[in-house]
């Protein structure tokens, strides 16, 4: 039987949430809703509140961490089409010897000032940079490397430039020992960009959102795309917000995003690799629950409308499976 969901529980489910939206203030900027069924017929779909009038087909927003599930896609692609296996450390010292050259940051001397770094001790593979068991910190959330870039960190992070600060980065514990929430993605996707010889917008669009027909996501302008500023998203990008002492939300997001420049060309002309996996993409909500419809299992990496073949059946198997190894999985989580 198809699934469904009874007019009753969706006029309640309306109602909650323009309750949350709406109000002096309300309790939430804004909300999309879009629930559909694993073929992508929709189920349900309401907007409210927002800046901007919102729409699960139109407006566009930022993805932020959603932006790793489309990154783990792309890698299982490479797997499926055998330019990269997930458990050989040769891949990481061949593509990314940056990142196989580091050291471990064990913490400071007693002056407070020059870093105890060790060597590093056990492989890192590209599953580990999947599982956040790669070894690296991040400076938002550990403390420890936040103070080894503190020197320039407003123009130096994980948001603002992500590529720059994964080569300054050192390692924070030995690979496979402990799971944290690092800069395992955007190492990931360098590597994409290497084994593929592309960089990822243009990887993305040739073997995910093209064949899918995604028009409306992309990367946003911050690392080099062009999503807010496409002529078919005028008017219909939705800006984070910030939650005022007074309760209100104020957008800090301009209609447009603006364009960053490097002072390295980006790959594969040059050698800075400007789009990230940690974060980066933006899209609307119809095409992005289209999009996650090959991972449900019925699908096993087929697109229901279209009948087009993202995955094979063995990587949508490998994402859809917990990954963290018993001995770290609840000795060491952080995040």
């Amino acid at each position: 039987m198809a699934p469904s969901i009874s007019p009753s529980a969706a006029a309640a489910l309306r109602t909650y949430i323009d309750d949350a939206t709406t109000g002096e203030p309300p309790r939430l900027p804004g909300a999309i809703v879009q629930i559909i069924d694993g073929k992508n017929n929709t189920l349900f779909s309401h907007a409210s509140g927002g800046s901007i009038l919102l729409s699960a087909e139109k407006s566009v927003f930022l993805l932020h961490s959603i932006t790793k599930i489309v990154g783990t896609i792309a890698f299982m692609q490479l797997v499926d089409r055998g330019l990269a296996t997930l458990d050989d450390p040769a891949i990481i010292e061949k593509h990314l010897l940056e990142l196989w050259s580091k050291k471990v940051l064990t913490g400071f001397e007693g002056d407070g000032k020059t870093p105890i770094l060790v060597d590093r001790t056990t492989d890192i593979t590209p599953r580990m940079l999947m599982n956040h068991t790669n070894g690296t910190g991040h400076t938002f959330f550990n403390p420890l490397m936040n103070k080894y870039l503190a020197e320039g960190w407003e123009t130096r992070n994980e948001v603002v430039d992500p590529h720059q600060t994964i080569l300054d980065a050192p390692l924070m514990w030995q690979p496979g020992t402990h799971t944290n929430y690092g800069q395992g993605f955007d190492w990931l996707a360098v590597l994409i960009e290497r084994l593929s010889g592309q960089n990822l917008a243009a990887y993305f669009e040739q073997h995910i959102f093209g064949p899918l027909g995604l028009k409306t996501i992309g990367f946003e302008e911050t690392y080099g795309g062009d999503v807010t500023s496409r002529p078919e998203n005028a008017g219909n990008f939705w800006p984070r917000s910030f939650k005022q002492p007074d309760g209100t939300f104020t957008p800090i997001d301009p209609p447009v995003l603006a364009t960053v420049s490097r002072k390295n060309k980006s790959f594969p002309e040059g050698p800075y690799h400007a789009f990230p996996l940690g974060t980066g993409l933006a899209g609307t909500a119809s095409e992005l629950a289209r999009l996650l419809t090959i991972l449900v299992e019925d699908n096993s990496g087929v697109d229901p409308v279209s009948g087009t073949r993202i995955l094979s059946a063995e990587a949508v198997k490998q994402i859809t499976t917990p990954q963290l190894p018993e001995e770290v999985r609840n000795a060491t989580r952080v995040v």
